[in-house]
């Protein structure tokens, strides 16, 4: 498993912003839509591609283009999905599935309620939205749910994450082609299973807990 930690000042600066707790939901969602931008130009570092001619208004060259099948973005429901604008900006041409999680907050694991996935995802690229890299159980089910159904190989990308998620991730993905994308990692989880100093319930920090 390969993990890289984007250590950009300016997304430095955003994460300091997105962890106050003052800061406003309309505010918190702008942010993460350009944090995540930020982090998805680390995590297509590697997207496949193929050469295209074109004709400048000068000459005929060879460029490339993103290969088919197009990339998968795949956001975990339902903070994911606040994630999926600023994945989507930066490759318009990915297909997007959905997969909705939620972590059981008496046993921390997770249960899947929902999925839009292809049921073939042989040959694909596929990219995992998941703002909270926590206890882990949620990204390492979303990852076997993937590969299991033939993705070639799958990076997340996540806002934060505790050691002991990173962990658990990497024991589970031993031998299997995942990558990791970080804007950090924090000091650890407490008793709640929560990170910390982290930023709270991201779904909640984006969309307002509903009375």
């Amino acid at each position: 498993m390969r993990v890289h930690v984007a250590d950009h000042p300016l997304i430095t600066h955003k994460l300091t912003v997105l962890r106050d707790r003052e800061t406003s939901s309309p505010t918190f969602r702008a942010l993460t839509e350009e944090l995540v931008t930020l982090l998805a130009y680390e995590a297509t570092r590697n997207v496949r591609t193929e050469p295209y001619d074109i004709v400048t208004p000068v000459a005929p060259t060879t460029g490339l283009a993103i290969s088919k099948p197009r990339p998968l973005v795949v956001p975990i429901l339902r903070a994911g999905l606040g994630m999926l604008e600023g994945m989507t900006k930066l490759v318009p041409t990915a297909e997007v599935g959905f997969l909705g999680m939620m972590r059981d907050e008496e046993t921390l694991q997770p249960v899947t309620y929902a999925e839009r996935l292809p049921d073939d995802l042989s040959n694909r690229q596929c990219f995992v939205l998941d703002p909270m890299l926590a206890t882990g159980g949620s990204l390492i089910a979303a990852i076997d749910f993937l590969l299991d159904r033939g993705a070639v190989d799958v990076t997340a990308v996540c806002i934060l994450a505790s050691p002991e998620g990173l962990a658990a991730v990497e024991k589970a993905m031993h031998g299997r082609e995942v990558s990791i994308v970080l804007g950090a990692v924090d000091e650890k989880l407490n008793d709640k299973g929560y990170i910390v100093p982290g930023l709270g319930d991201a779904g909640d920090r984006l969309y307002g807990l509903a009375e």
